[in-house]
This record gives structure tokens, sequence and C-alpha cells, in this order.
């Protein structure tokens, strides 16, 4: 019970003292008490590198999906442009617009 309330990342430091001044039998104590705290250390430093790379991949598709959304804004603009350059060249010319 008091293993279980002790950082998983300071349990190595912990189990090397208490083999140290308690002898084997108390180490093995404390390593049954502490077995699940050391695993979830090991699995956590890979969690968390999945986790980044996970990450960096929805940025990196987000990026994409930013990029492609801002060149139809720009073909959209491009061609609201176009319209209004033409519309001020038929009014020049005479033709009045239509409302619709």
């Amino acid at each position: 019970a008091l293993y279980s309330e002790i950082n998983p990342l300071h349990l190595p430091e912990v189990l090397a003292i208490v083999g140290r001044h308690h002898g084997q039998s108390e180490l093995y104590v404390a390593l049954v008490s502490s077995i699940a705290g050391l695993f979830s250390t090991v699995n956590r430093k890979k969690f968390l590198q999945d986790r980044v790379e996970h990450h960096l991949s929805i940025i990196q598709e987000h990026t994409a999906t930013v990029e492609t959304l801002r060149t139809e804004i720009a073909a959209i603009e491009e061609a609201e442009e176009n319209r209004e350059e033409l519309q001020n060249e038929f009014e020049s010319l005479g033709f009045k617009r239509r409302r619709t």
C-alpha cells in the first residue's frame, strides 16, 4: 500500500534503497507491491510518444485542409473580382445592371 503512493518515476530509486538497506526479502515485497507502477511508467512513456505522433498527424491533416480551404476562398474571391470587373465594363458600355 505504501509503494502505491510513491510516484512511479521515483520507484526505481526507492526499490534500490530498500534492496540495499533491508535485503532481498523486503525488496521482493516492495517489487510485488509496486510492479504495476513500474509497468505504468514504462508504458506511459510509449503512450505519450504515441499521443505526440497522433496529434502531429492531426496537425498535418488540418494544415492540408486549411490550405485547401484557402485555395477555394482565393478562387471565390478571384471570381467575385472578375464578375465586378465585367459588371463595371458592361455598365461603362451603357448596359444597365439587372436586379434579380
